[in-house]
């Protein structure tokens, strides 16, 4: 064990995980585990993303901690754990350690450099050495930089956050509601915000057979403006206002019973409650006109069914007096969307 210790006290910042593994061989040391109950914990750096440079460190390590139980007998660069502010008061002349500013009355803390120019910090509490933290060079400005960055990226992810949703505020015109969203839509990076503003525009000019063709292949990942557009659309098929309806799932908002105030609470989600219940209200004041496209209701009523909805509840989400099923033109996926031209941009 003395061989162990001894081996732990050589432990410094900047060792990568190849030199680590040289000093505690896991076939042999597999008491360290990680050095926790023995008073020695080590830090690994940061992952590339959230460092400016972006350069991963998690190989490295970057800040080393020793305090109880690690032996008295043991000193790092002269200090022992336990020892008293008295007997260091020599060494930290040596290194030049400063004072930091008292923050607990039984608290003194004191800070600088060793010779190799790690930065060394002391705890002492009552007197007493409780902690001594070895970290690399210049450890202090690094976090401040990293501080810094990760405030600026989150000031970043912010503004990107309130652009992204900037077109929910947008409630008197459909045209500049869509176009805003798709400036500003790039949840991945599978696609550029302009592609979506190509969908868009396309979108604009869509007939509506074309229009439903894109309600059926929407990635509801990508947001719902897009499909509060389409069902907005004067011209819009019966079949696309409930295949978005449907798509949905107002199974799941049955148990809020039509109160917004409960899914702004956290039971679901707004947006999509919102666009249901537009939809709902479009088709039970007769809005959608066309109904030239097929479909067949029996699949989503037959998942309702399961859930056994009250007619209460059956009133506040589901449209009143829906045709089950209805003939006209098939636009889905086996005939290739009724050989319709769909973008070849195609956001899905």
């Amino acid at each position: 064990m003395t061989d162990y210790i001894s081996r732990c006290a050589e432990l410094r910042p900047l060792m990568t995980r190849e030199q680590l593994n040289e000093v505690f061989p896991k076939d042999r040391w597999t008491e360290h585990h990680g050095g926790g109950s023995f008073g020695v914990q080590y830090n690994w750096g940061p992952s590339a993303k959230t460092v400016a440079d972006g350069i991963g460190r998690e190989n490295i390590i970057e800040s080393v901690m020793f305090d109880a139980p690690f032996p008295a007998n043991t000193p790092i660069y002269g200090f022992a754990i336990g020892m008293t502010r008295a007997d260091a008061e020599e060494e930290i002349a040596r290194l030049a350690l400063e004072a930091e500013e008292p923050t607990h009355p039984d608290v003194r803390r004191f800070i600088g450099n060793t010779p190799e120019g790690f930065e060394l910090s002391l705890i002492f509490r009552k007197d007493s050495l409780e902690r001594l933290r070895l970290s690399q060079p210049n450890a202090s400005q690094i976090e401040e930089a990293r501080m810094r960055f990760r405030r600026e990226q989150y000031e970043k992810e912010q503004r990107q956050r309130e652009l992204a949703n900037a077109w929910k505020l947008i409630t008197d015109d459909d045209d500049a509601m869509l176009l805003t969203w798709a400036k500003h839509c790039k949840p991945w990076d599978d696609y550029e915000p302009s592609e979506f503003v190509a969908y868009a525009e396309w979108l604009r000019k869509a007939d509506p057979d074309q229009r439903h063709a894109a309600a059926l292949t929407w990635n509801w990942d990508y947001g719902v403006a897009p499909l509060l557009w389409i069902s907005r659309r004067e011209d819009c098929d019966l079949a696309t206002a409930l295949h978005i309806f449907f798509g949905g799932e107002p199974y799941f908002y049955l148990k809020v019973g039509g109160d917004r105030s409960l899914v702004e609470q956290g039971h679901g989600d707004l947006m999509t409650f919102d666009l249901m219940m537009d939809i709902k209200d479009r088709i039970e004041r007769g809005f959608y006109t066309r109904s030239r496209i097929q479909f067949d209701l029996s699949e989503p009523f037959g998942i309702l069914d399961r859930y056994k909805p009250t007619a209460e509840q059956l009133a506040a989400m589901i449209p009143s007096n829906l045709p089950r099923r209805r003939e006209g033109r098939v636009i889905a996926h086996h005939n290739h969307y009724g050989g319709l031209n769909l973008p070849a941009f195609r956001i899905n």
